[in-house]
Order: C-alpha cells, then structure tokens, then sequence
C-alpha cells in the first residue's frame, strides 16, 4: 500500500486544482540511490506546508488549531486581488491496495473530503458517502491516521520530548499496531458508560413503578375507613396541640425568667466593669506623664465603650435574622417526606461544611471578642445535629410550601437586617482598628514610664476579666433572648397549624395534663393521614391501570436483565482488548528500544540512548455511583481497584557522546531534534507506515547532521513511501521526485515538478 496521488481544489491557497503524484516505496532506478522519496520544495510563505495540511485534513483531522486556522471555513480559499473565494474545498488521497492492508476489496481506495462554505461537510470511500467513523476505523486498520505519526512536522517530533510518560506509551501503542484494539476499547467504554446509564433509568423507573404497582393494588372499601380515620386524626391532632402549647408556655416563662435573670447579672456586672474602668482612669492619670497616657486611656475607655455597644447590636441583630430565618423555614404547608438515606447525608454534609467553617474560624480568633460569632455558630451545628437525631427518629419530616406573601415579608425584613448587620461590622472593624492603635500608643508610653505604672497594669488585667465575664453574660443573655424568639415563632407557627388543621382557636383547646410520647404520636398523625389521603377518591378504572402498570413493570425489569448481560459482554471485551494491546506493547517495546539506541548512535556519532518503562500514577479519577444492586455494587468496586493501579510510563535517557546528561530539558535545541528523530526513525522502522510526509523535520539539523539524516530516510524509503516537505538541499539529493511550489500576486500556489534522474549535465532535462 502507497499514497499514488493527491488532488487538491480550493483548499487554503491551492484554489485551482492541483494533483501531487507521489513515488511508491522502493520504487528508484537502477544506478540511482534514491529510493521512494518525494521531495516538496519553494519559499517561505509559497503555501507547500498546505500540502500537509491538505493530507492531514482529509485523513480526518477535525482540530483547527493543527490546521493553523480558528474556524473551519478558513480551510477554504479566502480570495485574492484576482481571484474571488471559493465556496468549498475539497481533497482527494488515491491509496495502491494491491496488498489489501485497507481492508476493502478494491486494489485502489480513494478518500475524499468536502468541506463547504456553509458549514455541511462530507465523506467519500471510493464514492460512496461515508462517515468520518468509516475512515477512521479503515485508516487505523492499515496503521495510518490523523493520529498517526504517518503527518510529522518539527512541533510533532519535539512534542515527543515533551510529552508525559504517559503520552510516549500512547504513541509506542500507536507504532505497535494496536490502534484498531484502542478504538475497539473506547467503543466499547462508551456503550459501557451508555449501558449503565440506561441501566440506572431503568432501574429508576422500577423503582418508581414498584410503590405505584402497591397502591393500585387496594381496593375500593378503603373508602368506608375514611370517617373513622379522619375523626381519630382529629383526635390526635387535638392532643398533640394541647400538649404543645402547654410546653411552649412553659418554655417561654422558662426562657422570660433566664433572659431577666441574665439582664440583672449584666446590669451588676456592667456597673463593676465602669466602676472598675473609672478606676483605671484614676490610676492612668496617676501614671500619666504630662497627661498623654491619662488622655489616651479615655480615649481607649470611649472606644471599648463604643465597641461593646456596636458588639451588642451586632449580636441582637444576628439573633433577629436567626429568628426570621426560622420564620422563613416555617411558612410552608406541611408536607411529608421519608428520612432516608440520601435525606441524612446531604444533612450530615451541610454540617460537616459548617464545621470547617467553624473550625477555620477558630484558628483565625484572636480575643475572646472573637469567639462570639463562633459561640453562636456551635449552637447552630448543635441544634443541627439535634434536628437530624429527631428526624432520623421519626423516619419521616414534614416540609411546608412557600407562602409567597409572608416569605417577601420575612425576606425583606431579613435584607433590612443583614444591611444593619453589615454596618455594625464595619463599625466593629474601625473600633477594633482604632482600639489596637491606641493600645500601641500606650504601649510605648507605659515603656518611658515603666515604674509609675505597676497598679495601671493591675488594675487593667482585672478590668479585662471583668470585661471578659460581662461579654460572657452577654452571649447567655443574647441566647436567652434567642430561644425566646423561638418559641414565639414556633407557637405563631403552632396557631397557624391548628386554624388549618382543627379550623379552632387556641383558647378552645385544653390540655388535661397527660404525659405524650410525641414522637409516637407524630408517626400515628402521619400515618392516619396517609392513609386518608390513600383512601381519597377511587378511580373506577384503577384495575385496568393496575394491569397496564404491571405489564410495564414487567418489560422494564426484562430490560434491566438484558442491560445486564449486555454490561458482562461489554466488560469482557474491554478487558481481551487491554490484554491485547499489553501484549503487543510489550514485544514493540523492546523492538523500538533496541532501534532507538541504533539510530541514535548513527545520528551522534556515538553516545547512547535508551527508553525506560516507569511507572506512573493513574490519572483517571474514578466517581462511585449508587448501584441498586449487591451484585452490581461489587462489580464496581472491583473496576475501581483496577482503575487505581499505577500505569506504566515510558521515560527517554538520552546521552550524546562526550557528555553527561541528567535529563532531556539539559540537551540542546539540535540534540534534542536529533534524539526525536532517532526516536522518530525508530518508531517507523519497527512498524513502517505506508507513507510518511515529513513537513521541515530536518530544519533545525546542521550540514554534517543532515547528511545522517538523508542516509537513514534512505534506508526507510525501501519500506516507507516519504514526502518530505524541505528547504535542506540534503535532503533534496535523496529525492527521486521534485516538486516545487510557488505564489504569484493572485496569491494561488502553484507546482513545478521534475524527475532527478531526467535531469542530465548542466542541469537540462533529458527526455
């Protein structure tokens, strides 16, 4: 198999038509030591790097960025002063099958591309439409593609350098055949990932399915217990209320006493804290030095005065949000939902977020100034986990729907709050501010004066504990009046409830003093009222609903069982593929490795050079899914060990002669083009692609290096088809067939082509 001959119309600057015929591998006259090598020359700028891209384009190439374009109308002849654009482009590679390495039965294959101005696009095998799928899998079958390393240009050999361990296994994969198993492999993870998927609708669908099938399953009479249902849920209902309201008047007495008992101790405590701070006055002008200390330690009193103030509307404030948030939580209609799994974690992990932000808090508190927020949010992850244990002990939560109209309310008044909150923080932040300027300044002062002011620093200490113990009865004084905002919230709610659900007036209710387990008493009230709403209306027609339902049900659990079955297969393919392609890479492994070291010494002169498998960590980070199954959730255990073992890497050592190199980054420019050819030419030596078009590869390479260069793309021509896209005149002498390509000012490439052996002296063609 060979590349015979390339059409070329309205792509990039060969707007006219254009056919590149190409020399097959081997193919040279006697007495000649060129062998199948093509060579494609002209200057900078005359468009033969398209010829390149043209081949690249039409073996399947959908990235613009290695077509050196933005968007793929760009492809497509633009227009020049002479000559309006086109409105397609179009590619034709005529392939010799004599050898069927393309798995067709035709001995010319012919692959064409159209790309139009519109945006449609087209692909055709021996004319007939195709798609990019089909030649993809035809190319990768006779080892050659957009992936392949049959298109090389100088960015591709260096990348070879650059790549990660990980990438060079992907191209030694690449040379050793086993592109077809890769795309069997991708193929078959895609259908696998699309199986499961399905089998997780299905599987969501029975579930779903299985409740209903339950329900249906009842019958009519149902209907008769509706009376005797409704008037014990009245009954129940009625004594939870009383028992409910009688306990939220006596925690409100409970939490009116502890908030006035707070007051008066914060009230005594505050006179002892201002007595104490004009105490501290006194002794601070006592050791006062000209009055400097005196008038900062007033200034100081004033701020920590005006700090406390700011601290205590703060607080009450963050109290007020907390109880219209929780007004906000309550203004929904009640409805019933079960705790289950799914239910406790997204609880346990809004909890588990709010204890590292408490946590991060902590670390970050500097004074017991700090630690107030932090109080408060400790609280909150308490009643939190409380909440979550009563839930979690119910099996079930009643959830409300939003009333539009109280919720703007709340929210608005939420909005006001959190502004004032706002305001007291940025007040707080200037306070703090300027207390610790002044502090700083008394610092200093108290070191020139140090003698005098022994009884300042006593007196100071014991006013910062009682400011402490004043700070601490706040916070008890602050949550004695939180928990007295909910209970009033909560017996709002409780009226609210009782007016919707016994349509009577608190005052109507009364309690006689017996004991409740309410939790039982809840489940009791859920369930009665389930089943009434279960025995609501009975449709005439629920029997052939039910039989509908079960032939469903039916279908979709066959279906699961063949999606299971269908999963098996997938896997067992995966994995004959990953044992196949290991096995292949192990033997070109070796192959390629023993080539590089050859090439490389021709190519230095010397040295040596070899390729090292490593092992790398596995970049594929696996999600475990909900499975519905045992046997499933084992199966994917299993897949994730396998996915989290190392992968092996292939790593470059590469030393020119004469020197001692560590790594690849210590290597010159030209090293470095020479160790990726060596490598190039050993990858292509162990698995020869049909052809191989090499687009300036050599640039970088000196006159004694090009010479290396030529002989061993001559040596590979006997069993590699080359186009070597070149300004080296070494590499020209290798050519059997010149092409040159120039631009005139309509901005149109154009070919000129000649056969070296009809050149004779004097450089005249011979006919």
């Amino acid at each position: 198999m060979y590349l015979k001959k390339v059409e070329i119309a309205g792509f990039k600057s060969f707007a006219n038509k254009t056919t590149l015929e190409f020399l097959p591998a081997g193919n040279f006259n006697a007495g000649s030591d060129a062998r199948g090598i093509t060579a494609i020359v002209g200057p900078n700028g005359s468009g033969k790097s398209n010829a390149s891209d043209a081949i690249k384009w039409a073996l399947g190439e959908q990235s613009m960025k290695t077509l050196r374009g933005k968007k793929a109308e760009d492809i497509i002849f633009a227009g020049s002063g002479t000559k309006a654009r086109l409105s397609s482009a179009q590619v034709t590679l005529h392939f010799d099958n004599s050898d069927k390495r393309i798995p067709l039965e035709f001995t010319e294959v012919i692959i064409t591309r159209k790309l139009y101005r519109s945006g449609e696009s087209e692909y055709l095998i021996n004319g007939n439409r195709s798609r990019l799928l089909d030649v993809s899998d035809l190319l990768a079958k006779a080892g050659v593609g957009k992936d392949s390393y049959c298109v090389i240009n100088q960015g591709m050999s260096d990348s070879l350098l650059n790549a990660s361990p990980t990438d060079r296994r992907s191209v030694l994969e690449d040379a050793a055949g086993v592109k077809q198993y890769q795309i069997k492999k991708e193929r078959a993870a895609k259908k696998l990932d699309s199986t499961r998927e399905n089998m997780e609708r299905t599987a969501g669908l029975i579930r779903e399915i299985e409740p209903h099938l339950k329900m249906l399953k009842r019958q009519a009479e149902k209907a008769q217990l509706g009376k005797a249902v409704a008037s014990e849920l009245r009954e129940k209902q009625t004594k939870l209320f009383s028992f409910l309201w009688h306990q939220f008047q006596s925690e409100r007495e409970k939490f009116s006493q502890e908030k006035e008992t707070m007051g008066a101790g914060m009230m005594n405590m505050q006179r002892e804290v201002d007595k104490m701070n004009d105490e501290l006055t006194r002794e601070s002008g006592k050791a006062q030095d000209g009055g400097a200390e005196q008038e900062l330690e007033r200034k100081k009193t004033q701020i920590r005065h005006e700090l406390n103030n700011v601290e205590r509307e703060l607080i009450i404030s963050e109290g007020r949000v907390v109880v219209e948030r929780e007004k906000l939580a309550n203004q929904k209609v009640i409805e019933i939902i079960p705790v289950d799994l799914k239910y406790v974690q997204a609880k346990l992990s809004n909890i588990r977020m709010a204890q590292e932000r408490l946590i991060l808090r902590v670390e970050e508190a500097e004074n017991m100034e700090d630690l107030q927020d932090i109080k408060e949010s400790a609280r909150a992850i308490q009643q939190q986990l409380f909440d979550l244990y009563e839930e979690s002990g119910k099996g079930e939560v009643s959830i409300k729907k939003d009333n539009s109209k109280e919720v703007g309310e709340i929210n608005k008044k939420i909005e006001e709050l959190e502004e004032k909150k706002k305001g007291f923080k940025l007040e707080e932040i200037k306070f703090r501010a300027e207390f610790e300027k002044i502090e700083k300044e008394i610092l200093a002062e108290t070191q020139r004066i140090r003698q005098l002011r022994e009884r300042f620093f006593q007196l100071e200490r014991e006013s910062r504990v009682k400011q402490e113990q004043l700070n601490v009865l706040k916070d008890q004084f602050n949550d004695a009046k939180i928990k007295l905002a909910r209970v009033e919230v909560r017996e709002e709610d409780l009226t609210n409830e009782i007016k919707n659900e016994l349509k009577c007036e608190v005052a109507e209710l009364k309690y006689d003093g017996t004991a409740i387990d309410r939790e039982q008493l809840d489940r009791e009230i859920m369930k009665l009222k389930n089943q009434l709403e279960q025995i609501g209306g009975i449709d005439p027609m629920i029997v052939d609903e039910y039989n509908e339902t079960t032939a469903r049900f039916d279908f979709l659990t066959q279906e699961l069982k063949d999606l299971a079955d269908a999963l098996i297969s997938l896997e067992a393919i995966i994995k004959e593929m990953d044992q196949r392609i290991k096995i292949e890479f192990e033997e070109a492994f070796e192959m390629i490795n023993k080539e590089f070291t050859k090439y490389f010494k021709i190519i230095f002169g010397g040295g040596n050079a070899n390729l090292i498998k490593m092992k790398v960590k596995n970049r594929k980070s696996k999600i475990a899914e909900d499975e519905t199954e045992e046997q499933q959730a084992g199966e994917e255990n299993q897949e994730e060990q396998d996915d989290q073992r190392d992968e092996v890497g292939v790593e470059i050592s590469a030393c020119p002669p004469g020197k001692k190199i560590a790594n690849l980054s210590m290597l010159s420019g030209g090293e470095r083009s020479l160790t990726s050819l060596a490598l190039l030419f050993a990858i292509i030596s162990h698995n020869p692609p049909p052809f191989a078009i090499l687009d300036e590869v050599e640039a970088a390479l000196d006159e004694a290096n090009s010479a290396r260069f030529s002989k061993i793309l001559q040596e590979l021509s006997g069993t590699t088809q080359f186009i070597a896209i070149t300004h080296n005149r070494e590499t020209m002498r290798q050519a059997s067939l010149l092409y040159g390509v120039t631009m005139g000012e309509d901005g149109i490439s154009k070919l000129l082509s000649v056969k070296l052996d009809q050149i004779g002296q004097g450089g005249k063609i011979i006919k």
